[in-house]
């Protein structure tokens, strides 16, 4: 019984685990880039983007991010976004977005409903409500939300 409690308890613990690193898990970290400069350089080869904490701040994702097609993960967090440009839903392979920490973010756009890859969206450390985290994973019902 004891050995049945411990593998259950393994099983779980693997599997949150899982979920917990569900966006962009197959990506090395030798493979994420951290400049937008060079991630245009490289327009075709680029799959994951790491522009948290960027200086300046962000006010906008980048428009020029959709010049990179097999973008897969993108990281923005800790910016000041409060905003991203129509375009932004050509990310067409997008899919793990990271907003954490972009406390002007007062809403998501209706048009990630239109990125069929999109499955994960971190929005950690954002002071929205109970209701309003309601409200998005009503409103976007194919995202997986890590708040």
């Amino acid at each position: 019984m004891k050995k049945l409690i411990l593998l259950l308890a393994f099983a779980c613990t693997a599997s949150l685990y899982a979920q917990e690193n569900i966006c962009c898990e197959n990506i090395p970290d030798y493979d994420v880039v951290i400049d937008l400069d060079e991630a245009l350089n490289n327009k075709e080869s680029i799959v994951s983007l790491d522009l948290a904490q960027q200086s300046p701040k962000l006010t906008k994702a980048p428009a020029s991010l959709v010049q990179l097609p097999n973008l897969q993960c993108l990281n923005l967090s800790y910016n000041r976004l409060s905003e991203f440009p129509e375009n932004f839903k050509e990310l067409q392979k997008l899919t793990c977005l990271d907003l954490s920490g972009n406390h002007y973010l007062q809403k998501l756009p209706d048009f990630f409903n239109e990125m069929p890859n999109l499955k994960v969206v971190k929005i950690k450390e954002l002071n929205w409500s109970a209701a309003k985290k309601k409200e998005i994973e009503a409103k976007f019902p194919n995202i997986k939300f890590e708040w």
